[in-house]
C-alpha cells in the first residue's frame, strides 16, 4: 500500500500542477488533467475501503477469540502457558 501512496502523491501532484498551469490557457486540457488524476483516485479508493473493511472484520474476530481463550483459562480448560501459546498465536 505504501507504492500506492507514493505513486498516488506523484499522480496527484502532477494532476494538479498541470490544471493549474493550463486552466487559463485551455480549459479542456486543463479538465483532462482532472479527469486522468481521477482515474488513480477512484481505483486506489476503492481497494483501500476494501482492505479496511477486511482489516476491521479480522480485528473482531481477533478480539473474539482472545475473549474465548480467556473464558477457557478462567475455567481452567486451557493452562496459562497454552493461553499465551494460543494469543501469540492470534496476535
Amino acid at each position: 500500500m505504501k507504492v500506492m501512496s507514493i505513486i498516488g502523491i506523484v499522480w496527484f501532484t502532477l494532476s494538479m500542477f498541470f490544471m493549474l498551469l493550463l486552466i487559463n490557457e485551455d480549459m479542456e486540457v486543463a479538465a483532462g488533467w482532472g479527469f486522468f488524476g481521477l482515474l488513480y483516485a477512484i481505483p486506489y479508493s476503492i481497494t483501500m475501503l476494501v482492505l479496511s473493511d477486511k482489516q476491521s472484520k479480522l480485528n473482531v474476530n481477533t478480539s473474539d477469540e482472545l475473549i474465548k481463550l480467556h473464558d477457557l483459562k478462567e475455567k481452567g480448560i486451557l493452562t496459562e502457558k497454552e493461553f499465551n501459546l494460543k494469543k501469540a498465536q492470534l496476535l
